[in-house]
C-alpha cells in the first residue's frame, strides 16, 4: 500500500512539475505586460547570483511560547527547500520539510479529488499540497527517503526534457544528504511538511536554493527550544503520613504532579528515585537505590524529577515503613 501511494506521490509531482515548466512562463509574461511579449531567451543563461539564506526564529524559544522560525532569502523571490530536524532533548526524531511560499501555493493551485482525501466529504477543494501532506505527515523519515530517492531518480532522467525538475532534483538531493548525515539510523523518527517544530530540544536547521546557477546557496542554523519553567512546579498527590505499615505502603499512591499555571500536565515525565536512608546522612549520599515504592519496613528518601519540555526544582520526602 505504501508503494503504491509513493508511485501516486511521484507521478502527481512529476505532473505538476511538468505544468509549472510548460505554463508559467508564458503566464507570467502575459501577466507582466506587453513589454514582456519580446523574447526572454537571457533568462535560461546562468545567472550565478549571490543568494543569501538565513533561518531565523521570532519570538522566545521556549516550550508553549510564542515564537516562529522562518526562512529568510536574498533575492526575496528566491525558491528552496529546507529541513529542520530535531537531534536531543524531545525534538529528537523531528524532521519537518519546509517549501516556499511560491512553490506551496502552486502545488495547492493543483486540484485532486476529493476520494483521495481522508477525509472525503470535506467541503473545501483537495489539492495536490494537501495530498502530499497526508502521505507524509506523521510517518517515519525513512518513508521519505525511499518515496524521495525515487523520485530524485525519475526527475534526473527526466529534466533532460524538462528543464525546470533538475533545479528540484538538485535541492532535494541536497536536502536528502543533510536528513541522512545527521539524522542516526535506528531513531524512531516522525516527518511532517510545513510545519513548525514545538517540542523542547536541539535542532539542526537547513535550507537550499532550488536555482542550480546561484553560489553561496546553502544556509545552516544550530537552535533550541528550552523547556518551559515559568509558571511549573511539582508537587505530592498524595499526602504522606509519618509511618506506614507495609500493608500501607503496598497501597500508597506515590505520584507526583505538575503543575502549569494551574493546569495539570497528565503526560508530563516524571521519574522517581528512592534510596534508603537508615544510616543518616552518609546513606542519604551513598545509599542504594531502588526502582519502585518501597515496601519493606525502613527509612527511605523519594525524589520526583520532571524532565522533557517542562523544567522545574525537584521535590524529597521521607517514607518511614514500620
Amino acid at each position: 500500500m505504501m508503494k503504491m501511494k509513493a508511485k501516486r506521490m511521484i507521478s502527481l509531482l512529476l505532473a505538476v512539475m511538468f505544468c509549472l515548466s510548460v505554463a508559467a512562463t508564458p503566464a507570467f509574461a502575459a501577466a507582466a505586460g506587453p513589454e514582456s511579449a519580446a523574447p526572454v531567451s537571457t533568462e535560461l543563461e546562468p545567472q550565478n547570483d549571490v543568494v543569501s539564506i538565513r533561518l531565523t526564529a521570532s519570538g522566545e524559544l521556549v516550550y508553549g511560547g510564542p515564537f516562529t522560525l522562518s526562512v529568510e532569502t536574498r533575492p526575496a523571490d528566491t525558491q528552496y527547500i529546507g529541513v529542520i530536524m530535531g537531534t536531543k532533548g524531545e525534538a529528537k526524531g523531528y524532521v519537518t520539510l519546509v517549501l516556499s511560499d511560491k512553490i506551496r501555493t502552486l502545488l495547492k493551485m493543483v486540484p485532486l479529488p476529493r476520494k483521495m482525501s481522508q477525509t472525503p466529504d470535506q467541503a473545501e477543494e483537495f489539492n495536490v499540497y494537501q495530498y502530499i501532506k497526508q502521505l507524509i505527515d506523521g510517518n517515519d523519515v525513512e518513508v521519505l527517503l525511499r518515496v524521495a530517492d525515487e523520485a530524485v531518480s525519475v526527475m534526473d532522467v527526466l529534466k533532460f526534457y524538462i528543464p525546470t525538475l533538475k533545479d528540484v532534483s538538485n535541492g532535494l538531493k541536497l536536502a536528502l544528504d543533510m536528513i541522512r548525515k545527521f539524522m542516526p539510523k535506528g531513531m524512531m523518527t516522525r516527518i511532517y511538511l510545513d510545519e513548525q517544530p514545538t517540542e523542547a530540544g536541539s535542532y539542526v536547521a537547513g535550507a537550499v536554493a532550488l536555482e542550480s546557477g546561484d553560489m553561496n546557496t546553502a544556509g545552516m542554523a544550530f537552535f533550541t527550544i528550552k523547556p518551559k519553567t515559568e509558571g511549573v512546579r511539582l508537587y505530592w498527590a498524595n499526602e504522606l503520613p509519618a509511618s506506614m505499615t507495609v500493608e500501607e505502603a503496598a497501597a500508597f499512591d506515590p505520584a507526583a504532579v505538575l503543575d502549569d499555571n494551574g493546569t495539570v500536565i497528565p503526560d508530563a515525565k516524571i521519574t522517581y528515585t528512592y534510596k534508603d536512608s537508615d544510616g543518616g546522612w552518609l546513606s542519604d549520599l551513598f545509599g542504594s537505590t531502588q526502582d519502585g515504592f518501597p515496601t519493606q519496613p525502613g527509612r527511605y528518601t523519594e525524589t520526583a524529577t520532571v524532565s522533557g519540555n517542562y523544567s522545574c526544582t525537584k521535590i524529597t520526602r521521607t517514607i518511614v515503613i514500620k
